[in-house]
This record gives structure tokens, C-alpha cells and sequence, in this order.
């Protein structure tokens, strides 16, 4: 019978071998351009461009084709955001580097619709993305990010829900109590509003700062903004 250690060392040579074998079959996933937009996010008085990108995914019709509203993502499907700098007036081109990257820009668990990117025209950058379009319950969030110091960051993040729940009454019927409310908040001032039901919104206390774009994630959001 071989030791372990003879054993061990025949099979080193075969371990190797086999990690050596190129893999045939592995194509890396495809991209496509979902919704783009220019601007200048670093003011320097050029164009840049921002870019939603669809990776992967199986090619499917149960979304539809892709509208100029929304965009369901599938299985396998994610969005990366995509930053050119300076070179907005040019041809896209995806298979360029882009000044900046951000992987999964939108978390498709929680929000799988992905809407248009927007401006408010003095160079800040909207990612929305939605939960339910259009169903009883439903909500909605934007994140804002800005240029600064040569990072993106974000600066903002608002969110509007309106969820309905089936409330049981003791003579066997049922009926929907709806929830509506949203929240805005400004990292940039550190101030936030909150509103719930018909009432007026209301500030927020606490205090805010901005987050590093690369660092962000739904856990980050303010407590204010659960519902």
C-alpha cells in the first residue's frame, strides 16, 4: 500500500496538469447600452457621458422590448454605470474604459426596474430604479451623485413607497390599508425631509455626510427612509 505522502506526491504532478487545461466554453457575458445621458458632472466645461450597461442575461420577451420608461432586469441580468469623462460628444463606445465603474449600480433583488438616467442640470447624476411598477405595493429610490475631489460620491438619496397590505376583519371579509410616505436626503447639507400619509413633510434629525459612490449600498440609506 503507498503512504500518504507517495500518494501525495503522485498526485501533485496530475493536480497541476489538470489546472493547467484550458477551459473552452466560458464567454464573457454580453453588454449592451440601456439608457445613457451627457453632462458635464466635473464642470469642467466639457461633455461627458453617463451610462446604464445590462450585463448578462438570457435573451427573453417576458419585459418586453426595452421602452423608453423602464426596463424589467431578468434572471442573470445586472446594471453597471459606466463614466466617461470629456468625451460625450463622441461615439460610445463600450468597449473603452470608462473614467469610472460602478458594478451593480442598481440591486435587482430590491428594485429590478431601471428607469432613464437624469440630470438637474448643474452636473449632478439620478440612478433610479423601482420595486413593483405599478402594483399594490410599490416603492421607488434615486441616488444623486456628484464629482468631487476627483471621486463620485453620493450627495443624495429620495425615496417614495405606497404599500398596500390585506387587513382581516373579524366577519371573514378583507380590505387594503395603504401606506404612502418618502423621504429626501441631502448628504451634501446634511438635511433631510420625511413625509408620511397626506401630511406635509417634516425635517430630519441626524446627521448626514456623503458616501464614496464605490462604497454604497441599500444598508447605507438613512433609517428615516424605512418604512
Amino acid at each position: 500500500m503507498l503512504s500518504k505522502t507517495v500518494f501525495q506526491r503522485a498526485a501533485l504532478p496530475c493536480a497541476i496538469a489538470l489546472a493547467t487545461v484550458p477551459v473552452f466554453g466560458l464567454a464573457e457575458p454580453s453588454i449592451k447600452a440601456l439608457y445613457e445621458i451627457k453632462l458635464d458632472i466635473d464642470n469642467d466645461g466639457k461633455t461627458d457621458r453617463a451610462v446604464l450597461v445590462l450585463v448578462g442575461g438570457p435573451e427573453r420577451t417576458d419585459f418586453g422590448p426595452l421602452s423608453d420608461e423602464r426596463y424589467g432586469l431578468g434572471a442573470g441580468e445586472s446594471v453597471d454605470l459606466y463614466l466617461y469623462l470629456a468625451v460625450g460628444d463622441e461615439k460610445l463606445d463600450l468597449s473603452r474604459k470608462p473614467a469610472f465603474l460602478r458594478k451593480d449600480i442598481v440591486d435587482p433583488e430590491e428594485t429590478p426596474w431601471v428607469q432613464p438616467l437624469e440630470s438637474n442640470g448643474k452636473g449632478s447624476l439620478i440612478v433610479t430604479s423601482v420595486y413593483g411598477w405599478g402594483a399594490r405595493q410599490s416603492w421607488g429610490q434615486g441616488i444623486t451623485i456628484v464629482h468631487r475631489g476627483g471621486e463620485l460620491l453620493v450627495a443624495g438619496y429620495s425615496r417614495d413607497w405606497e404599500w398596500g397590505n390585506e387587513v382581516h376583519k373579524s366577519d371573514g371579509s378583507w380590505d387594503v390599508e395603504t401606506t404612502i410616505g418618502g423621504c429626501d436626503i441631502n448628504f451634501l447639507t446634511g438635511k433631510g425631509i420625511v413625509s408620511e400619509g397626506l401630511e406635509e413633510s417634516k425635517p430630519i434629525e441626524g446627521k448626514f455626510t456623503p458616501v464614496k459612490l464605490a462604497n454604497w449600498s441599500n444598508d447605507k440609506r438613512p433609517e428615516a427612509c424605512d418604512f
